[in-house]
């Protein structure tokens, strides 16, 4: 099993006002990847004391899903992955815990810890996990990192291209703006390439 926890930083920084705003778009947000992608979560994503996720999945979408959309919202995150067993005790996802928990806040302790390089991700695979499980890290892992590289418009743009699987025209209408500034948009990143790479890992597993 893949455990993510994801660190909102800025959660800290806001008034008592802000932070009840971020909540609800929070829950919002885990509520609609719950819907979308309910088949790979082994429980329900949750929201930690307002500042903190965690997911447990068996497949990279709703780990990749829930970076785009953090980052096509400005909000800046720290992330641990872990793999390994873990005791589905209730329906949430805080409420289970194991080896997979374990690894990914020791992953996540690793980020906070250090002092003098900026890192927004870590992962602790453990050693009796499936390559299967592996792979599933270092692809999220490499998806972030691509992400990473793209402008808040970008961002949005890519996200209506690859999540919702809208055409330029339908876009251009979401943002309100020309098709021409989205295509320009688009061929400045790797989103084509994204789109291709996502369905062949998702065909070549299985629905």
């Amino acid at each position: 099993m893949i455990a993510a926890i994801i660190d909102i930083v800025a959660s800290r920084k806001v008034s008592t006002r802000q932070r009840k705003e971020l909540d609800r778009k929070l829950r919002s947000l885990l509520s609609g990847l719950y819907q979308r992608f309910q088949k790979h979560c082994l429980a329900q994503p949750a929201l930690t004391q307002g500042d903190s996720i965690e997911l447990l999945v068996d497949g990279w979408q709703p780990i990749v899903f829930i970076f785009h959309s953090l980052l096509m919202a400005d909000q800046e995150f720290r992330v641990g992955l872990g793999t390994g067993e873990v005791t589905i005790q209730k329906e949430n996802a805080d409420e289970c815990d194991g080896p997979a928990f374990w690894n990914a806040r020791e992953a996540l302790d690793e980020i906070k810890q250090m002092k003098y390089m900026s890192r927004s991700a870590a992962f602790n695979i453990d050693e009796n996990s499936s390559v299967t499980e592996s792979r599933i890290v270092i692809e999220s892992i490499l998806f972030l990192t691509t992400l990473l590289g793209l402008t808040r418009i970008q961002l949005e743009h890519c996200y209506h291209f690859i999540w919702e699987k809208k055409s330029i025209s339908e876009i251009a209408e979401t943002v309100e703006t020309s098709k021409g500034n989205v295509s320009r948009s688009l061929s400045k990143t790797p989103c084509y390439l994204l789109e291709r790479v996502m369905a062949y890992l998702s065909s070549s597993r299985g629905p």
